[in-house]
């Protein structure tokens, strides 16, 4: 064989180690990616237990893999829209009428990253249909606290009745509906201008509120009248339904 041909089977041997090595290399570049991603993506239960922990529990191996204890009484928890963000909703350890607050985590390490003051004994949070706020409900100092998500700052106090406990926000985002507890009625907020527009008197004891998807109703659970009410909040009538027992939360 002459040089010149055993120079072309040299120069073939390599081009062909050269594209298996460069594939190798691709591949091992997308597993990691893949991998990288799948992290990213992975997602988490979070469960309020005891006094001052939150349990996080992997979906996959449904195992706790981490805990977070925090500063107060965890009320409520809420997953960002984009999945990254933890918020817990914290009333004071020492007295209901001490202001409460929120603490944002970090879900993929649980790094906090602020902790942020709001109204007297905070209850729930809930996001805008828009995910650019977020509304908290403060039992204890008769108001809402109005926050801008995108920098973890209150906007703004909404004040609506005695001892908010739960609230909704409807489909299309324009109104929020606020159960009172300390005075049987059901707030109505006007989330153009963030501001309380009216009250409706729906029973005794409201604790929990949802929107009835097929009508637009505001359905209010009455601890005290073992009843629920249904509520049209344009002409402000109201259905009741007789229970057995005192409901607390209701679904829709």
């Amino acid at each position: 064989m002459t040089h010149q041909k055993w120079f072309k089977v040299f120069f073939i041997l390599f081009l062909v180690v050269l594209f298996l090595s460069s594939g190798f290399i691709i591949m091992q570049y997308k597993s990691n990616s893949m991998a990288k991603d799948l992290e990213e993506y992975r997602s988490y239960y979070f469960v309020i237990t005891g006094d001052k922990t939150i349990c996080k529990i992997d979906t996959v191996t449904n195992q706790i893999i981490s805990k977070i204890n925090v500063e107060g009484k965890p009320e409520d928890i809420q997953i960002s829209p984009d999945g990254k963000i933890l918020v817990v909703v914290v009333s004071s350890s020492k007295d209901e009428d001490d202001t409460g607050f929120l603490l944002f985590y970090q879900i993929k390490d649980d790094k906090l990253l602020k902790k942020l003051e709001v109204g007297k004994h905070p209850s729930k949070i809930s996001f805008t249909p828009d995910k650019k706020y977020a509304l908290v409900a403060n039992k204890e100092s008769n108001d809402m606290s109005l926050i801008d998500f995108q920098n973890y700052t209150v906007l703004q106090s909404i004040a609506v009745g005695r001892k908010p406990k739960n609230f909704c926000i409807s489909y299309d985002g324009r109104y929020c509906y606020v159960a009172n507890t300390g005075e049987d009625t059901l707030s109505v907020v006007d989330m153009r201008n963030f501001k309380s527009v009216k009250k409706i008197r729906v029973g005794r004891y409201p604790t929990d509120v949802t929107i009835d998807k097929a009508n637009g109703n505001v359905m209010v659970t009455l601890s005290r009248e073992k009843a629920v009410a249904l509520v049209n909040p344009n002409t402000e009538n109201i259905e009741k339904i007789d229970l057995d027992d005192k409901p607390t939360k209701i679904y829709n």
